[in-house]
This record gives C-alpha cells, sequence and structure tokens, in this order.
C-alpha cells in the first residue's frame, strides 16, 4: 500500500541516519489527544497490527485525498513557517490501520461517530447541555461523573470510523523503514502549508469535517 507522510526535516535525519522513522512520544500532546491516540493503539492491537520494537504510538500517514494520496498544498494564512518533507513509502496492507479522516473528527470532540443523520441529531439534542464537557473530557481536562458514564456508549460508535465513508483516508503505522521510501520532497516554500486537511481559510474559519462528513451517509 502506498501511503504519504509529512513530517520535519529533524524526522528526516533520523530516518537517514538509524534506517528507521518511529513516532516520539515527546511531540506528542497527550493532554489533547491521549484518548484518541491510546484508543488508536488498542484498535491496532486488536486488528493484530502489533509493535515489533516496543512502540507506544504510531505513525500517521495519508492513504487517499479525493483523487490523490495526499492533501494539496493550501496558501498559508497562519502567519506560521513550515519546514516538511513530504515522504512516500509503501507498507504490507496487514500493517497499516486504515481510518476514515472525517469521522475522525467526531472523535475529537468526544461525539458519537453517527450511522445516520438522524441518528446524529438526536445524539446532539439530548446531549445539548453536554457538548462541552465531552469534549473536555476526551482532551483529559474537566468532564464530570456524568460525562464519564456515558462515555463507554459513546466510545463503542467509533469503530464506525473504519468503514471509510468518506473520500478521506488517514493511515496508521508503527514505522517507516528507509527500505519502505519511493520518493522525498522538501517543503520549503513559506506561502504555503503542507500535510493538512484543517488549514486555516482566509476568512480566518476552517473547513467542519463533521459537516461534511454527514453528507456520506
Amino acid at each position: 500500500m502506498k501511503l504519504v507522510t509529512f513530517q520535519t526535516k529533524e524526522a528526516l535525519a533520523t530516518l537517514q541516519k538509524t534506517g528507521v522513522l518511529r513516532a516520539d512520544v515527546v511531540h506528542i500532546d497527550l493532554k489533547k489527544y491521549g484518548v484518541p491516540y491510546n484508543w488508536i493503539v488498542q484498535e491496532m492491537k486488536k486488528k493484530k497490527i502489533c509493535p515489533k520494537r516496543g512502540e507506544k504510538y504510531p505513525l500517521w500517514a495519508w492513504a487517499k485525498c479525493g483523487s490523490s494520496l495526499a492533501p494539496p498544498k493550501k496558501k498559508n494564512y497562519s502567519g506560521k513557517k513550515q519546514k516538511l518533507v513530504k515522504i512516500t513509502f509503501e507498507k504490507p496492507d496487514g500493517e497499516v490501520l486504515l481510518s476514515d479522516y472525517m469521522a475522525y473528527s467526531f472523535i475529537l470532540s468526544g461525539h458519537i461517530i453517527p450511522k445516520t443523520k438522524t441518528e446524529y441529531q438526536q445524539f446532539l439534542r439530548k446531549m445539548e447541555n453536554s457538548l462541552d464537557a465531552l469534549k473536555a473530557f476526551v482532551r483529559q481536562d474537566k468532564g464530570g461523573k456524568g460525562v464519564a458514564k456515558l462515555f463507554p456508549t459513546i466510545q463503542k460508535t467509533w469503530s464506525r470510523m473504519f468503514a471509510m465513508k468518506s473520500n478521506v483516508w488517514q493511515a496508521c503505522v508503527w514505522d517507516i523503514k528507509l527500505s519502505d521510501v519511493k520518493k522525498i520532497e522538501i517543503l520549503n516554500d513559506p506561502a504555503y502549508v503542507y500535510g493538512t486537511m484543517n488549514a486555516k481559510r482566509s476568512n480566518g474559519t476552517r473547513p467542519d469535517w463533521k459537516k461534511r462528513y454527514l453528507k456520506f451517509l
């Protein structure tokens, strides 16, 4: 399976020096992403995609973005300069966990991943006064005992992100070996941002992926 990942120049140097790149927990915001990341790790293990060298967290890559493998570059309206590299590589299918990027946005908010628009509308009405608490809970902030009790039921729906409803797919792998690499591109143009579907637009907003995902249901 052909995949694309966007990494820092420092990560590329590690890959070239050691022959392998693995996720470094130092660069993962576990307060913000700990709950979904730990859930992803367990799902990988359930599907027999197991770490071989004691890796704790996976690397993320792109598998599909419309008719391409990865997101196209976008105008940089954030004011932040990026120094990234685009690495195209291949992995056996059995070493890759694919998931729906748009569906993943529900997880980051602590929501259910709905099967239907109606199911999601019912969820929003039911949880109207708890949506902020759910987001805080999934980001390991304060959510309250009531939210904690509801959360296991919500989390049971998360496996629906493996149904691949939308046309944007992400991938998790435990490592990238230098022998896996097919192409390396250095991305230096500060006028653009790379490797993201969530870039800030000219009006300061960002795409609403939950809203877009519902169109596929």
